[in-house]
This record gives C-alpha cells, sequence and structure tokens, in this order.
C-alpha cells in the first residue's frame, strides 16, 4: 500500500463514530465453532493474526475467545478506534501498524490467521502460508466479483473482487474444509474455511 492508501483509512476511520460494541463478522463465528469442536484445545491457548483487521472487532472477539492476536493494520486511526473499545471491554489485544507489502509474521508462529473484507492476491498468501503453523487454520470472507452488479455496493474495482471459485484456488494446498460463494442481505462474497497441511 501507499501513503495515500493509509491516509484515505485514517480518514474514513476518523470520520466514524466509536464503537461501544463489539460486533465480530457472521462467517468468523461460524468458522470458528467449526474450529473448536476440530481441535478444541488451540481456541483457549492458540496465537491468532487478523490480516488488515481494521476497526479491531474480529480480533477483540478472538481475545474475548481464548486466542493470543495480533491485529494488523495500517492505519494507526483505526488500530486507535481498536484499542479504546478493546480497553472499554477488558480485552487485551496486540496491535501492529504496518504496510502489509512489507509486514512479515515470524515463520509458523500462528495456529490460526483470520482475514475479512481484504483482497491482495500476492501479499496475504505469502504471509499466511508464511505465518501459519502446520495444521494452522485460515477463515477467509472477501468480496465476490458479483458484488460489482449490486446498485448501492461501495465496491468499484474488479480488482478488490473474486472471480467465481477465486478465493479457494489461492489456497490450493490447503486442505479446503468449507468454502462458499454467497449472496447475503448486504454484500456478494466468497467464504472459506481452510487448514495448512502437515
Amino acid at each position: 500500500m501507499s501513503a495515500s492508501d493509509r491516509q484515505r483509512w485514517n480518514e474514513k476511520y476518523a470520520r466514524r463514530p466509536a464503537a461501544t460494541i463489539c460486533e465480530a463478522d457472521e462467517w468468523l463465528i461460524v468458522a470458528h465453532d467449526t474450529i473448536a469442536q476440530t481441535t478444541p484445545d488451540v481456541t483457549t491457548a492458540g496465537r491468532a493474526l487478523d490480516l488488515a483487521c481494521g476497526l479491531g472487532h474480529n480480533s477483540i472477539w478472538l481475545a474475548q475467545n481464548g486466542w493470543h492476536v495480533d491485529g494488523v493494520d495500517i492505519s494507526a486511526e483505526g488500530l486507535n478506534q481498536a484499542e479504546h473499545l478493546a480497553t472499554a471491554t477488558d480485552t487485551v489485544v496486540n496491535w501492529i501498524e504496518a504496510d502489509l507489502d512489507d509486514w512479515q509474521p515470524k515463520p509458523e508462529s500462528y495456529d490460526l490467521a483470520v482475514v475479512f473484507r481484504f483482497l491482495d492476491r500476492a501479499t496475504v498468501p505469502r504471509i499466511v502460508n508464511t505465518g501459519l503453523k502446520p495444521g494452522g487454520w485460515l477463515i477467509y470472507e472477501t468480496f465476490a466479483a458479483s458484488e460489482l452488479d449490486r446498485p448501492h455496493s461501495h465496491i468499484r474495482n474488479p480488482a478488490f473482487t473474486l472471480s467465481p471459485g477465486e478465493l479457494r484456488r489461492l489456497f490450493a494446498d490447503f486442505e479446503i474444509v468449507n468454502f462458499r460463494e454467497e449472496t447475503l442481505e448486504d454484500r456478494n462474497v466468497q467464504r472459506l474455511l481452510a487448514r495448512r497441511r502437515w
């Protein structure tokens, strides 16, 4: 990302009213239930990485559910609001301000990686493949190309949307546990739950 991207996100978050409750994404909760049933120990002591975490709702929810969480984002304003919400809910998250183009996780240091509403076909797979332990989990949701057909969508650039089946192809080396292409009330998305092979 560029300095202009950082500025744009800082300005966008500064215009938002501060959140007072944590609202995690539905797909995070649904996919997390599957992980908890499959590997219950990891959900109470594991390390999680939330990429492009924005205002931090998913990071906070994970921390409240037993994870040690690193939330990474380019926007200092977004992370500042995330920390205020975390403090208000007595939750500890390690916030990292970084440009994902340059940021590198410690190899095989995370049990879970989470990505929502963010697509970079080179950066995200690199970080996930580097940072996840063998057997580690990936929960991912972002916009499908059909989102561009919605009359009130804020997405205008096709490069920020996924072609049919693309999300599972980006992680073809993973064990695909669940993949969905869904038309929701307010957006069209692809959803993935996958596991890095041992």
